[in-house]
């Protein structure tokens, strides 16, 4: 039987400034899982700064591919994402979150994405934009719409891993009706069960907890442990528990 292969995600560090932005970009990668690292240099950078803040992700900052031209960083990639904060005239008609593009990355199963970050001080250029299939924005607040290099990073990262873990979590079953229901006439028929009523009758008692346990969300698992735990309190109490 043939396995599926993950996507190598390739992050694409285009005229970085800063080493230190850069050896705190790989410490945000290697966080999330990923490990491929591209730089398009336009002057040196200092290899002592950006190994200072790769702490504990040194391997992927000595990893790392230096390419001549961003062609040559892209040029086997079966998708190029471009983070920027800027639409308009020769950019992308719309940006999608990085969310979407992480839900992009876990549905494609093989082959490399290329995620690309610009300049610290001006990001990505029009030039660089036309070669990326798809842009990505990162919201945030219009005092301070730019974000550090590498917090934009972790930002991306993070979401492609959370996309390719959701399989590997257990999914959230929520109650039905019927279930809710069986839920609350277990917890009013316990609380009748031990003198719980005096004032208020079980059927009042029963809308209030139908109320509050409707909004919660509850899990199947969740209503299962709170019916067992009301069911153990009658019986703890009366020593015959509640009918069945």
């Amino acid at each position: 039987m043939r396995m599926s292969r993950q996507t190598d995600v390739r992050i694409v560090l285009v005229r970085p400034r800063d080493a230190r932005n850069v050896g705190s970009a790989c410490r945000a990668m290697k966080s999330m899982g990923i490990t491929s690292l591209g730089i398009v240099p336009d002057e040196l950078l200092d290899p002592t700064q950006a190994r200072t803040l790769a702490h504990n992700a040194t391997e992927v900052l000595e990893r790392a591919m230096m390419y001549p031209t961003l062609a040559e960083a892209v040029k086997d990639a079966v998708l190029v994402a471009g983070t920027t904060r800027r639409r308009g005239k020769n950019r992308k008609y719309f940006s999608i979150f990085p969310e979407q593009l992480g839900e992009r990355v876990a549905a494609l199963g093989a082959g490399t994405v290329a995620v690309l970050f610009g300049n610290e001080e001006t990001g990505l250029t029009d030039e660089e934009l036309s070669v990326c299939h798809l842009a990505v924005g990162i919201p945030a607040a219009k005092e301070l719409p730019s974000l550090n290099l590498s917090h934009a990073v972790q930002i991306v990262c993070y979401e492609i891993f959370r996309a390719r873990s959701m399989g590997h979590l257990t999914p959230f079953a929520p109650v039905s009706v019927a279930e809710l229901d069986a839920l609350v006439s277990v917890i009013t028929r316990s609380l009748k069960r031990i003198g719980f009523f005096h004032l208020v009758g079980p059927e009042q008692m029963g809308v209030f907890f139908k109320d509050i346990l409707g909004r919660a969300g509850l899990s199947v698992n969740e209503a299962k442990r709170l019916g067992v735990t009301f069911r153990k309190i009658a019986g703890l109490i009366t020593k015959g528990g509640i009918d069945p």
